[in-house]
């Protein structure tokens, strides 16, 4: 990532009071004429022309180039660019201010600098991504005067350079996560109704059984019609519905029950992707842009869905219950559903129980909106909701403000680059292994 060095240069007087100083003088001298006038006069207009050749050469022989270095940073990890300050002019550069327009939170690549002639200067600085999303970087302004500070002279750098920035998936204490009862692989007594991978035997054809089910070679042995049974698996894939609903959030920065949610959300997603117990994992959620991403499983999985977290944003006008009763039928059956929300509203609750019926497990993450600056709900009301989820036999979490998250360890990522072979000049695809 780099920021271009497309330039708005500007010169202009810092300050009136020189020139007016100067018709000053030269009033003076032409109503009452004296040497001492004249030596003033000549000598203020010549500081005046070398600061100003001084500040024409600022505007004109110096430039800024910054570039991030890394293509992608997770919350937590140091963003560091390297900037260089070149001036190709006679005379030096004695001071340059670097003015950083970045968004990132907590971030502000300030610096002053000084650079002699035909001298080029480099520094790098890094700073914490102290939470996840997209942010800007840039643009940059650099700001110069001469010597006598007469003339004050900008750069103006425009471009900006998008810098996503993924939650940091960490390491959950022991949830009791339900498991879904889904078509795959496993053995077990109870056999399901949809075709899966896996055969688990046969049985006579019964009123009711598709033909594309019948498994011929046995029905000749057999001479009457025999049909495959597929077994059920005890541990179906996960869907993550988070709650982003603007009306149930609060917290300031990174102690936010949304950005709570999204790490949650960004863990279970790592332990479920890359731990043993690997299974396919999708993400249903509300806020400024509803996500669904389909259960799948392996990295690519990982990092779709660390991307869609890292863009999700609050949003107001569609609530947890909503999302539940519209996308439920979605959902499937035999699956795990693990609802994170901040909301205390009973009302979600209802939308649970179709889903339990067509076989699938829900659990629920309690982001205790109550332990937050500044608190939200009651506890009475987060009460209440444990009880009534504990009476429809779903196991709930709570996840105060304070929650110990412990960061996972790196996590690695595979892209594909070009690059160009020395000597030949021929360009190649090749892959890349990163690590955070």
């Amino acid at each position: 990532m780099e920021i271009e060095p497309l330039i708005v240069r500007r010169l202009r007087p810092a300050s009136l009071l020189p020139f007016i100083a100067w018709g000053l003088l030269l009033f003076i001298q032409l109503v009452s004429p004296a040497n001492a006038w004249s030596w003033l006069l000549v000598g203020l207009s010549v500081l005046l022309v070398v600061n100003f050749y001084w500040a024409y050469s600022l505007r004109n022989k110096v430039t800024l180039t910054r570039r991030a270095v890394g293509t992608w940073v997770v919350a937590g990890d140091l963003l560091r660019e390297d900037f260089v300050l070149v001036n190709t002019g006679r005379l030096p550069v004695l001071w340059a201010r670097v003015r950083d327009g970045s968004a990132v939170p907590g971030y502000r690549a300030d610096r002053v600098e000084s650079a002699s002639s035909n001298e080029q200067r480099t520094w790098a600085y890094s700073g914490e991504c102290q939470r996840r999303g997209v942010f800007r970087l840039g643009p940059t302004d650099l700001v110069m005067a001469d010597p006598c500070g007469f003339f004050e002279v900008t750069h103006h750098y425009p471009a900006t350079t998008t810098l996503l920035v993924y939650p940091r998936a960490s390491y959950l204490p022991d949830l009791q996560i339900p498991t879904g009862r889904a078509p795959g692989r496993a053995t077990v007594s109870e056999r399901a109704l949809e075709d899966t991978v896996t055969v688990g035997g046969l049985r006579p054809h019964l009123p009711g059984d598709s033909l594309r089910h019948v498994h011929w070679p046995s029905t000749a042995k057999h001479e009457h019609l025999m049909v495959r049974e597929f077994d059920r698996e005890p541990t179906g894939d996960l869907w993550l519905v988070v709650d982003l609903d603007a009306d149930v959030q609060t917290g300031r920065g990174a102690e936010a029950t949304q950005e709570y949610a999204v790490i949650m959300a960004a863990s279970l997603t790592a332990q479920f992707t890359r731990g043993g117990e690997r299974r396919g994992v999708g993400l249903l959620m509300n806020g400024q842009t509803p996500v669904m991403v389909a259960p799948a499983r392996g990295q690519t999985q990982l990092w779709r869905i660390l991307r869609a977290l890292a863009e999700a944003e609050p949003g107001a006008g569609h609530s947890l219950t909503e999302l539940l009763t519209q996308a439920g039928a979605s959902l499937g059956s035999g699956r795990t559903v693990v609802v994170i929300t901040p909301s205390q509203d009973a009302g979600w609750v209802a939308p649970l129980v179709p889903l339990m019926a067509r076989g699938n497990a829900p659990a629920v993450v309690l982001v205790d909106s109550t332990t937050f600056d500044p608190p939200l709900g009651s506890p009475d009301a987060v009460l209440g909701l444990r009880s009534l989820l504990a009476r429809q036999r779903i196991p709930s979490h709570i996840v105060p403000q304070g929650f110990p998250f412990q960061p996972m360890d790196r996590i690695r990522r595979q892209r594909r680059e070009l690059k160009t072979l020395g000597g030949f000049g021929r360009v190649v695809e090749v892959e890349v292994e990163e690590e955070v």
